[in-house]
């Protein structure tokens, strides 16, 4: 009994300890819970809280009623934004449109030509027919919105006369007999497709018929005055083809005046046909304003003066008024150096600086001298002098391409 005394003692002791820790524990944990209570509470504390808001509904009397009209939106008078102007559309007369828009309408137009001048009834068997064909033949020739193919416009001239419905379908042929259209020219073909038109054209079949005898005979200028001879019968035919209004025959005599220096003759040619011929006013515009120079060009001194001599000279090195003539104008300069004319005496050594080996002027160097101004006391140039050149119609059957087509050719050509 004594012996199990002392282990009752340190069982109580240890049994003692356990409730102590467990105590401990107990203590801690009850800490350690009022501390994240107290935290949470903090946290709690700083977010913000939701408060309920109340919505009292209105009254029903107090929401208008909808209705179907709405207010009108007035533009204001002056834009707030600087406004974009375009400018203003072409006029009906001046339709502008892209090379390749234009192109593509042309080609349509040449299509439906030739739809019309191919009827089921055959190649020009009715007017409007033979009339497209004969229009396509002039196209092809001219290269009108297409390529110029002159075998093509042949083809298309012999079509539009294959029934006689369209005369002035031979005029076609007999300048492609004239000039060839690609093949050999056949004079007997000219003559009997002149024949034929003579009928209903008679001026245009003169001109025609005056061409082949020129192609045929070269034709020699006639440069004595007006009347000094007969004419020859080729002439003849030329000045009634004008008389009678053909634009051809009278800037061709026109041209002829002009060379022959019967500049008012060639005034009274071009302006016979000037508003049916571009080509022909041209040509008066270049005929008038020559001269016009020509008279201002004339010298006014006294003839006998070395002045009057200077300026006969310059007008015949610079070919003002007159054709150039460098012979006849050093003759004047000498002229004039003989009547005491220092600017004639320096041209005339500047003539012959740069002499031929045989001793003559040089026909070159006298080209480029004629722009020489000696009258200040270093040589200048002066203005140059133009070479004008009247021209002719492309071909003697353009000015009976319709209007609106010569036109296009010049709009769509590159």
């Amino acid at each position: 009994m004594p012996r199990q005394q002392p282990e009752l003692c340190s069982l109580a002791a240890v049994g003692q300890g356990l409730a102590l820790l467990i105590l401990i524990l107990v203590c801690a944990e009850a800490a350690e819970a009022r501390t994240r209570s107290a935290e949470a509470a903090h946290w709690s504390a700083l977010q913000p809280q939701p408060v309920p808001i109340a919505s009292t509904p209105l009254p029903a009397q107090s929401i208008p009623p909808l209705t179907t009209d709405s207010p009108r939106i007035e533009a204001p008078a002056t834009p707030l934004t600087p406004g974009i102007s375009a400018p203003p559309l072409p006029s009906p007369g001046e339709t502008l449109m892209p090379k390749a828009a234009a192109g593509m309408v042309l080609n349509r137009e040449i299509e439906q030509l030739q739809k019309t001048a191919s009827p089921a009834s055959g190649y020009g068997s009715s007017n409007a027919s033979a009339q497209a064909a004969w229009l396509l033949g002039l196209i092809y020739l001219h290269g009108t919105g297409v390529r110029i193919d002159q075998p093509l416009a042949l083809q298309w001239f012999e079509r539009a006369a294959r029934k006689g419905r369209e005369p002035w379908a031979f005029a076609g042929l007999a300048w492609c007999a004239i000039d060839g259209c690609g093949t050999a020219a056949n004079p007997a073909t000219a003559t009997q497709s002149i024949s034929r038109l003579r009928a209903a054209h008679p001026a245009r079949a003169d001109f025609l018929a005056w061409l082949q005898a020129a192609r045929l005979k070269p034709l020699q200028l006639n440069t004595a005055s007006a009347g000094a001879s007969p004419a020859a019968p080729e002439r003849q035919l030329l000045e009634r083809a004008a008389a009678a209004g053909d634009i051809q025959a009278n800037i061709e005599l026109g041209i002829q005046a002009f060379a022959s220096k019967q500049t008012s003759q060639a005034v009274t040619y071009f302006r016979r046909v000037a508003a049916r011929s571009s080509v022909a006013a041209e040509n008066l515009r270049i005929v008038q304003s020559r001269g016009q120079a020509s008279e201002a060009a004339a010298p006014s001194a006294h003839p006998g003066s070395a002045q009057f001599a200077l300026d006969m000279a310059r007008m015949y090195h610079r070919g003002q008024g007159v054709p150039a003539n460098y012979a006849e104008a050093l003759r004047f300069y000498r002229l004039a150096e003989q009547r005491g004319s220092s600017e004639a005496h320096k041209m005339i050594e500047l003539i012959f600086s740069r002499p031929m080996p045989n001793g003559s002027f040089d026909p070159g160097w006298m080209q480029q001298l004629a722009r020489v101004d000696l009258s200040h006391a270093t040589p200048q140039i002066a203005s140059s002098v133009t070479a004008l050149q009247l021209q002719r119609e492309p071909t003697p059957l353009f000015d009976l391409l319709p209007a609106v087509w010569q036109k296009r050719q010049q709009a769509i050509a590159p």
